[in-house]
């Protein structure tokens, strides 16, 4: 997106009544139009998933005449997202708590096991018969979806070839925030 139009330094991240701004420059518009005071955060955080393995997150807090949104992003391309909102004065050290706490219920359980046969052929199995995760845009083609599950993106593809062990059984898709 380009420079802030504000402070001229930092990379652009929301569009607000047409300018580029970055996080900071805009939240401090938006704190002075709604009165309310951001706290301070440490602007990275590292979580361990349910396998021990330790990711590194960008944490993100947006001010918003809704609500406070706050999010963390893995710092690897099409890595976990999760996001929490918040009331606009409520207390933001707990939704940052929430948010943690959603992001490592989130991390907890492995729905995608990957192995490989004696041929060296890669096999991927639902251990738990449960897939969840996100729906997000193809980086090739932004009306095909992929899901993200396990911090990797899936496509339909291999998502199918998946669940082709469960032949017969009838599915259930429920769109959720978890």
């Amino acid at each position: 997106m380009g420079k802030c139009q504000v402070c001229k330094k930092n990379e652009s991240y929301i569009r607000f009544d047409r300018n580029p701004l970055c996080l900071d420059c805009y939240n401090e518009m938006m704190a002075k139009q709604l009165g309310v005071t951001a706290t301070s955060y440490l602007e990275g955080v590292a979580i361990k998933d349910g396998q021990g393995k330790v990711h590194q997150f960008r944490l993100r807090k947006r001010l918003d005449p809704i609500g406070i949104i706050m999010d963390v992003e893995e710092e690897t391309e099409g890595g976990y997202q999760f996001r929490e909102y918040g009331e606009l004065h409520g207390d933001q050290g707990d939704l940052l708590l929430r948010l943690l706490a959603k992001a490592e219920n989130g991390m907890s359980e492995a729905y995608i096991e990957e192995g490989k046969f004696p041929n060296g052929q890669t096999y991927h199995l639902l251990p738990n018969d449960r897939l969840a995760r996100r729906v997000e845009p193809s980086g090739e083609d932004r009306d095909i979806p992929v899901l993200v599950v396990n911090g990797k993106q899936y496509s339909w593809d291999e998502v199918g070839r998946m669940l082709m062990h469960y032949e017969g059984f009838q599915v259930q898709m429920e769109m959720v925030d978890l």
